[in-house]
Parts: structure tokens; sequence; C-alpha cells
């Protein structure tokens, strides 16, 4: 008799029927839809007693469908049930140096840190197991509590300068090295981005970026929540930044409205910072190093390389940049 697919008895006292992992998988799935126990018996050929302690098992260990699908049968079995599989011998990284690493330095994530991991630990955790625990870990610790910001689709784009830099445009003809400055948008909800390079930060640079970016969006929001940087106002205030004329006559004809982020106030500008954050990892490092023949060259290898980024799915929602563009701003 396969243990997975029986009940079992130790000790002469009977144990929990196992099921097997696609089956716990795709109650998992229906459950994160909304399905009812009955609905989800129904679809995997199951009784309604069995759906519900799966689901009781996964609330237990705060496990969700996106994490589970990632794990191999084996750490799906260990986990949900250690009593027939026993414990995972493998152990915990230190959970509060990689916590406090990961404030310190906007540029880290958890799967670079994992692989820093890997790399002395070969036979550790998986990614999906090492995001698990780490999720765990917050929980019990009280680190894991977030005040939801919900914004209304497509209104607010959030514009900023990225702070880093890249000498990484070469002129051929005089053989300079020129600097390339990156500008990057973001949408409130979906945090779909855009970005572009040019050599300079310049007024005219900035207002390019707008009319390019409007273009690429295919829309226009109703509010423009720039940083107070300088190529957006002329004179940065808390309560009543002064917005650069230039830009003033461009929100008009776009029949958009400028509200600057307030100084020192960064949940203003939070989706434009998370974005910058994720965009400093995954596209200038990706970027790094390389060699582009003008500016041109540069910006097509930049779409190209957002364009696949934007499918990644998120890691605490559902969906992916891209899906959640095309679902709410867009259409709003």
């Amino acid at each position: 008799m396969n243990p997975v697919q029986c009940s079992q008895y130790v000790y002469g006292r009977k144990r929990m029927r196992c099921e097997e992992p696609v089956k716990v998988l795709e109650i998992l799935r229906l459950t994160e839809q909304g399905y009812s126990q009955r609905e989800i018996a129904q679809s995997v050929k199951c009784g309604k007693s069995t759906v519900g302690e799966i689901q009781k098992r996964c609330r237990n260990c705060k496990l969700h469908y996106d994490v589970a699908e990632e794990m191999t049968n084996d750490e799906l079995k260990i986990l949900l049930y250690p009593d027939s599989y026993g414990h995972s011998t493998k152990e915990d990284p230190d959970w509060p140096s990689i916590h406090e690493r990961l404030r310190a330095n906007k540029r880290l994530n958890l799967q670079y840190l994992w692989e820093e991991y890997k790399e002395g630990n070969t036979s550790g955790l998986s990614y999906s197991r090492f995001c698990h625990r780490y999720l765990g870990w917050k929980n019990e610790s009280g680190k894991n509590v977030i005040m939801v910001q919900n914004r209304e689709p497509g209104r607010e784009l959030f514009v900023d300068w990225i702070g880093d830099t890249l000498n990484c445009v070469f002129d051929s003809s005089s053989g300079d090295t020129h600097t390339a400055h990156f500008f990057v948008a973001t949408l409130g909800d979906s945090s779909y981005p855009y970005v572009e390079a040019f050599p300079d930060e310049k007024l005219d640079k900035w207002l390019l970026a707008h009319v390019n970016e409007l273009r690429y969006l295919g829309g226009i929001p109703r509010v423009i929540v720039p940083d107070n940087c300088k190529t957006a106002t002329t004179k940065p205030s808390y309560y009543d930044p002064v917005i650069n004329r230039s830009y003033w006559e461009f929100a008009k004809h776009y029949e958009v409205a400028i509200l600057p982020a307030r100084v020192r106030e960064p949940q203003d500008k939070a989706p434009v910072e998370s974005s910058v954050g994720w965009l400093e990892t995954w596209l200038l490092e990706w970027l790094r190093g390389k060699r582009f023949f003008g500016f041109e060259a540069l910006n097509i290898e930049i779409q190209d390389r957002v364009k696949e980024l934007v499918k990644r799915p998120f890691q605490k929602r559902k969906g992916s940049r891209k899906s959640v563009f095309e679902t709410l701003d867009k259409p709003a």
C-alpha cells in the first residue's frame, strides 16, 4: 500500500491521510480563487473533510499557492505532514542578519541573498523554501506588519531620476564615454514602469521623457507626482513647492495635475522608490559592464529588458506588473 494514498497506523493510532502533492496544489489553487469546499471536493475527486484538512494545514504553515508551486514534492510532504515524513534537517540561515541587510540596502532582494547563501551551502534550502521560511520568521517575530496603501487605478503617475548612473555610452568619433542618467516613471497601482536614458538631467530631457512616457503608456493619468528635484520645482518646500514654469505649461497642455511629493515624506512617492530599487537591481546591474554606441541603442536595450521584467510575478500579490497594468491601470 502506498503511504501517500492511504491512511496509516502508528502505535495503534490512526494518522492523517497524506494526499498527493498535485492534489494539494489544486486544492490550494482553487481555495485562493474563492471556490467553496464542496466545489473543490467535486473538482479534485475527494471528500469535503479532506479539503478542509488540507486548507487547515496550509493555513497553519502560512502556505500560499505561488510558494507551494515552486516546492518539490518532498518539500511539500515534509511541510504538511511532518509526522509522516519527518522534519527537514536543513538549518535555517541567520534570518535577523538577512532582514537587517535587506533593510539597510534597498538594492538587495531575497533572490540575491539566497544565491549568496547557496554558494556556501550547496545542499541548503531551495529558493522557495528560503522565501517561505523567511516570511514565517517575519510573521513570528512581528516584522511583517505592513500598512497597505490602496491607489486608484490609472490615477497617479510617479516620476523621478534614478540616483545611480552608468558610464556605458561610447562615442566612436571622439573615443569618449558618456554617462547615462535614467528617468523612471511608474503607475501607482500596477507599478508598471517606464525607463529612458539621457546624457543629463536637464529640463528639456525631463519634459521629453514625460512626453515619451505618456506615448508609451497610451494614456494620460490624472495626477503626476514628481520628487522635489530641480527639473520639477524651482523652490522645494514641504507645504508649497513651486513648480517649474515649463513643467506647468506641460501640465496645462496635457490637462494633468502636478503634485510634488512632500520633502521627507517617503510614503508620498513609495511606488517610484520601490520601482527604483527594483530597477537598480534587475536593470542597472544587468546593464553594468556593457557598452552602447549611442543612447538610441541603449534605450532599445532598456525597453527589451523592461518588457521582460514586467512579466515576472509579484512576490506579495497576484499577477505581474504587466497583467495588473492591462487589467486595471490601462482601462482606467
